[in-house]
């Protein structure tokens, strides 16, 4: 029985598999890499409005997270600082799977005995 080919005809016909689940791996990556820069953002920016007591206080830090970060970006302010982001992420595999990758953070600041406080609401 002669051999020759098989092996070649299976690396082609699992290559293109191959690839796309490497595609997957990156573009998971790259989501998880967005959010972490998205949360730091919105922590500094909470730090920020937290420890600076000015006039235009939302606008300043609308102005701070827009500089860092794309996407719709709600602050409310009262005794604390909430800040919300939202932004629909495009990903190769959102059009692959019809699966929505969308970033939705939410972040809660607060001072407490002169310590700032910051959750993830």
């Amino acid at each position: 029985m002669k051999n020759k080919g098989q092996t070649l005809v299976i690396f082609i016909l699992i290559l293109p598999i191959l690839l796309l689940l490497l595609a997957l791996i990156f573009e998971i990556g790259a989501l998880h890499i967005t959010k972490i820069k998205y949360e730091n953002a919105i922590k500094d920016a909470i730090e920020y409005g937290l420890t600076h007591q000015e006039e235009n206080m939302p606008q300043k830090l609308e102005s701070l997270l827009k500089a860092n970060i794309k996407g719709n970006i709600n602050i409310e302010i009262n005794n604390y600082i909430k800040i919300n982001v939202k932004q629909k992420y495009n990903a190769l595999y959102n059009n692959l799977f019809n699966h929505k990758a969308d970033i939705d953070i939410t972040y809660i600041g607060y001072k407490e005995e002169n310590k700032i406080i910051i959750k993830k609401e």
